[in-house]
C-alpha cells in the first residue's frame, strides 16, 4: 500500500478497513467447526459449508450426535454402528447417563444405554399393587355382618411399601391394613430377578379369619411372619436371607381332647401348658420388631410416584449387573 503523507487520516481509514477484513477471514477459519442455530435445531459443521454428519462429537465436555445435513439429534435412542448398542440423547442433544428419558418411561444407565431390567422391575411393580387394588376394592359374598363391615372397607384402607425382605437388594411389596393397630399384613410378594416378576407369598383381605404380622431378627435379619387365628394359633414362618419362600417354623396352639381338658400342642407334640407359654414368649421374643419400612396410601398416582423415583447407586449398579446377565 502507497501512503502518502499529506493523505495519513485517509491512509489510516483504509488501514483499519483492510484490518478488519482479514480478522473476518482468520475469524471464519478459526471457529471453522461450530454450531449454527437455524428454524429451531441446531447444526455443527466442519467448515461454514461442509456439515458433520451421522457421527458423535464431543464439545465442552458432552457428547453430542449429529445426523444427516449436521442437525443435531435430540430425544432419541441413537444405534452406536460399532458397539451395536443404543444411546440416548436428551431435549439438549446431549448423551445422558443414569436419568430417565424425556418422556419417563425408561431409564439410561451409567453407560448410556437403558436400564433394562430396572424397566422391567417398575412396569411389574406398578402393575402387582394395581391387581391388589383391585382385589381389596372386589366386594366378596360374606355374611351379612361382615357385608355391613366390609362396605366401610376398600383400598383406601391400605398402604404399601417397598422394602427388601430377603436382602437380595430388590425391592419387595408389602401391604397393610394402615388401619390396624400392629400394621396387619394384607399382601406380600417378593421379586425374582431371573423371572423378572412378583410371586406372591401371602394375600388376605380384610374379612379373613386369619391375621398376619411381619418382624425381622435384629441379627441374623431373617424376617418372620406371624399368621395368628383367634386367641389359641399361632404359626411362625421364617424368610431366610437370599431365599424366596417363607417355611413353616413353629405352630402354637391347643385344643381339647375327649374330657373338656386343654391340650396343648407345638407342631404335633403335645406341651405342658407352662412350657408351651415360656417357648411361645421366648419365639416372640427371637424374632424382633416391626419391618422398618416407609408406608404410603395404595393409590395409583402415589404408586407411579414411589416406584417411578430416581434409583439409588445401589439400585443402579444392581441392575446393571442383572443386565449384564441376559
Amino acid at each position: 500500500m502507497i501512503c502518502f503523507i499529506n493523505k495519513r487520516r485517509k491512509c489510516t481509514a483504509i488501514l483499519v478497513s483492510t484490518l478488519i477484513f482479514f480478522l473476518m477471514i482468520f475469524s471464519t477459519v478459526v471457529h471453522a467447526e461450530n454450531w449454527m442455530y437455524k428454524d429451531g435445531n441446531w447444526y455443527y459443521f466442519h467448515t461454514f459449508d461442509v456439515p458433520v454428519e451421522n457421527q458423535w462429537i464431543t464439545d465442552g465436555g458432552n457428547e453430542y450426535h449429529i445426523g444427516s445435513k449436521g442437525r443435531m439429534d435430540t430425544d432419541k435412542w441413537i444405534k452406536d454402528d460399532e458397539t451395536g448398542e443404543k444411546y440416548y440423547v436428551g431435549l439438549d442433544g446431549i448423551k445422558k447417563r443414569n436419568t430417565y428419558t424425556a418422556s419417563g418411561d425408561k431409564f439410561v444407565g451409567p453407560n448410556g444405554t437403558e436400564l433394562v431390567s430396572f424397566g422391567k422391575w417398575r412396569e411389574e411393580a406398578k402393575k402387582s399393587l394395581k391387581k391388589v387394588i383391585t382385589a381389596l376394592n372386589k366386594k366378596q359374598t360374606v355374611s351379612s355382618v361382615q357385608k355391613e363391615y366390609l362396605a366401610t372397607l376398600n383400598a383406601k384402607n391400605a398402604a404399601f411399601a417397598l422394602y427388601d425382605l430377603n436382602a437380595d437388594g430388590y425391592k419387595d411389596i408389602i401391604v397393610i391394613n394402615k388401619d390396624s393397630d400392629n400394621s396387619q399384613v394384607l399382601d406380600v410378594q417378593l421379586w425374582i430377578p431371573e423371572e423378572e416378576k412378583y410371586y406372591v407369598l401371602m394375600e388376605l383381605d380384610f374379612t379373613a379369619d386369619e391375621t398376619a404380622v411381619l418382624k425381622r431378627e435384629p441379627e441374623e435379619g431373617n424376617v418372620w411372619l406371624i399368621i395368628s387365628r383367634d386367641i389359641n394359633d399361632f404359626q411362625f414362618l421364617r424368610l431366610v436371607s437370599r431365599d424366596y419362600n417363607f417355611q413353616d417354623v413353629e405352630h402354637y396352639y391347643f385344643g381339647y381332647n375327649e374330657y373338656g381338658d386343654v391340650i396343648y400342642y407345638i407342631n404335633e407334640d403335645e406341651m405342658f401348658a407352662s412350657d408351651w407359654n415360656t417357648m411361645l414368649m421366648d419365639r416372640e421374643a427371637s424374632i424382633g420388631s416391626g419391618i422398618p419400612a416407609f408406608y404410603y396410601d395404595l393409590d395409583e398416582a402415589v404408586i407411579k410416584e414411589q416406584v417411578d423415583r430416581y434409583p439409588s447407586e445401589e439400585d443402579i449398579e444392581l441392575f446393571l449387573e442383572r443386565d449384564s446377565m441376559d
